[in-house]
C-alpha cells in the first residue's frame, strides 16, 4: 500500500512531468521520470497503477513492466517483477559497409603449369603484354557480421579473357582432344587468341578498416565461380596480296563449362589490386593440355 500511495502522490504532480507527447485520455495519467514510465488509470470504482522500465532500442523505446498496483474499496494488491528479460542482441547490417566487388577491371592473364611455373606452361606459351583480361562486375551484396568490419561478399560479374599464343599455331580439337595445331605453310599469323567470355559470381570474406564512414584499405580473399557462356580460337594474318584475314578456328575446344578461381584482393578507398589462380585446369580431363589460368590486375570499385 505504501508504494501505491507513493505513485499516487507522484500522480499529483503530473503536470510537471507529464509527457504531452504522449496525449492520455481524461481519466488516464502518464509520467515519464528518468527511464520510469508511470500509469495511473482510474474508471472510477478501481485505481490501477503500473510501472515500467524503459530501454532504447535504436530509434524505437522498448518497455517492460515492473510494478503493478490496485486498489478498489480499501483493499489494494501490488505485483512487482524483479527478474527482467534477457535480451539477446542480433547482428545488425552495417548500412556503411562498402563491400569491394562491383567495377571495372583490367589485369593481364597467363597460364601455370601444376608446380604453378608461370609461361610456356607445358608447351603453351603465351605473350604476357598482350594476354589480357577485363572484369565488368555489376552486382554486389554485402552482409556484415561483425562491428569490427568484417563481411560476407557475394555479387555477379562478367569476365573476357584474350590468351594471345607466342608461336605460329592455334588451338583446335582434333579427335576429341584439344591441342596446338601449326598454321598452313606459307601463313604466318600476326595474332594467335584464345579467347573465353564467363559469368562469375564471387564468395569472399572481406576486412576494412574504416574511419567517419570511410573505407581507408581492405583486404578480401575467397573463391569465385566461373560458368563459360562463349570460347573461341581465332588468328590474324596476311595473305600473299598483303590482305589481312581475320578466322575463327574452332569454338567449343573441350573448355570446361564450370570452373572456380581463388582470388585475393587489397587497396585502398575504391582502388584495389587483385590476384586469381585457379586450382581447376581450363580443359577438361584428358582432353588438352594441363593449363590452370592466372592473373594479376587492377580493380576500380564503385
Amino acid at each position: 500500500m505504501k508504494s501505491v500511495l507513493i505513485l499516487l502522490a507522484a500522480c499529483l504532480s503530473a503536470p510537471a512531468f507529464a509527457n504531452t507527447g504522449l496525449q492520455p485520455s481524461a481519466t488516464d495519467t502518464i509520467i515519464i521520470v528518468k527511464n520510469k514510465q508511470i500509469e495511473v488509470k482510474d474508471n472510477g470504482d478501481r485505481l490501477k497503477v503500473r510501472v515500467y522500465e524503459l530501454t532504447e532500442e535504436g530509434d524505437s523505446v522498448d518497455r517492460e513492466m515492473v510494478f503493478e498496483g490496485h486498489y478498489r474499496d480499501g483493499q489494494s494488491y501490488e505485483r512487482r517483477k524483479h527478474i527482467k528479460s534477457l535480451n539477446i542482441p542480433v547482428p545488425t547490417w552495417d548500412k556503411n559497409f562498402s563491400a569491394h566487388w562491383a567495377g571495372f577491371g583490367m589485369g593481364f592473364c597467363n597460364f601455370a603449369d601444376g608446380n604453378l611455373h608461370v609461361n610456356d606452361a607445358n608447351g603453351v606459351s603465351l605473350r604476357s603484354g598482350k594476354s589480357l583480361e577485363y572484369n565488368l562486375n555489376f552486382l554486389e551484396w554485402s552482409f556484415p557480421f561483425s562491428r569490427y568490419n568484417w563481411a560476407v561478399v557475394t555479387g555477379a560479374g562478367m569476365r573476357w579473357n584474350r590468351y594471345r599464343l607466342d608461336s605460329n599455331k592455334y588451338f583446335k580439337e582434333v579427335d576429341g582432344v584439344t591441342s596446338l595445331v601449326p598454321a598452313p605453310d606459307g601463313i604466318v599469323y600476326s595474332a594467335s587468341k584464345l579467347n573465353t567470355t564467363s559469368i562469375t559470381i564471387p564468395l569472399l570474406l572481406e576486412w576494412q578498416k574504416r574511419q567517419r564512414n570511410k573505407t581507408l584499405y581492405f583486404f578480401s580473399a575467397g573463391v569465385v565461380g566461373v560458368f563459360k557462356t562463349m570460347s573461341s580460337s581465332k588468328v590474324v594474318y596476311k595473305d600473299a596480296h598483303g590482305d589481312k584475314h581475320k578466322e575463327k578456328m574452332d569454338g567449343g575446344m573441350n573448355l570446361r563449362p564450370v570452373s572456380m578461381d581463388i582470388l585475393l584482393q587489397a587497396g585502398f578507398d575504391w582502388i584495389g589490386l587483385y590476384m586469381k589462380y585457379s586450382p581447376v585446369g581450363i580443359f577438361e580431363r584428358h582432353k588438352g593440355p594441363e593449363l590452370y589460368p592466372v592473373s594479376i590486375g587492377l580493380q576500380l570499385h564503385i
